[in-house]
């Protein structure tokens, strides 16, 4: 199975490089390997930021995120 390039933010759902402790987005220590699916915000005007809770400003998303197996 091929590793995946980032890790994911349990709060916020932030990807994130790999090695990262601290989530520089929300500043949760909980990181995780296990997410899957990618949404990518490039504009704060975007209509989806208003429309979900966890996407706050621009960057890279996990669509799930669950604790590490």
């Amino acid at each position: 199975m091929r590793r995946k390039p980032f890790v994911a933010c349990m709060n916020c759902k932030a990807l994130l490089p790999r090695g990262t402790e601290r989530c520089p987005y929300c500043g949760s220590t909980e990181i995780t390997e296990n997410w899957d699916g990618v949404v990518i915000i490039i504009s704060e005007e975007s209509e989806l930021i208003g429309k979900t809770e966890y996407l706050k400003k621009p960057g890279r998303y996990a669509v799930e995120v669950s604790a590490s197996e």
